[in-house]
């Protein structure tokens, strides 16, 4: 698990790359608590709204009530997968990044292979400077 929370994908290296800065995915949380009140791979939307509207995040206080939006594109999914909401597809990120928009990032494309980059190579690719003035 370590070596997860604190992959590439999360850090910021610094010009030395001696040290590296690391974030953990707030939303992994997000998902746990989900994961241990659901325990099952898939849900009713009926369950996940009652679980999320009672789950409190940095930025989001609970209890709440869900959008009608937001409930009717987790009956959306529900409808393309029998009634039940997977909670590890795509579109249940997606859900979840409007759900918890600071916390859960709106997945990548489909189509998108390339790995994500570090800081560093941010900066490179776009020719901007790392020097602190």
């Amino acid at each position: 698990v370590p070596n997860y929370l604190y992959g590439r994908n999360f850090c910021m290296a610094t010009d030395s790359g001696i040290q590296s800065f690391c974030c953990v995915d707030q939303c992994n949380a997000l998902m746990e608590a989900l994961e241990r009140s659901i325990a099952h791979p898939v849900a009713s939307p009926g369950l996940i709204t009652e679980l999320v509207e009672a789950l409190p995040s940095d930025t989001v206080a609970a209890p709440r009530n869900l959008s009608r939006s937001l409930r009717w594109k987790l009956d959306t999914i529900a409808e393309q997968h029998g009634g039940h909401v997977p909670l590890h597809g795509r579109l249940f990120a997606q859900w979840m990044h409007h759900a918890f928009p600071n916390e859960c990032p709106l997945p990548r494309a489909l189509d998108v292979t390339e790995a994500p980059m570090t800081n560093d190579e941010w900066r490179a690719r776009r020719k901007i400077s790392t020097d602190v003035s």
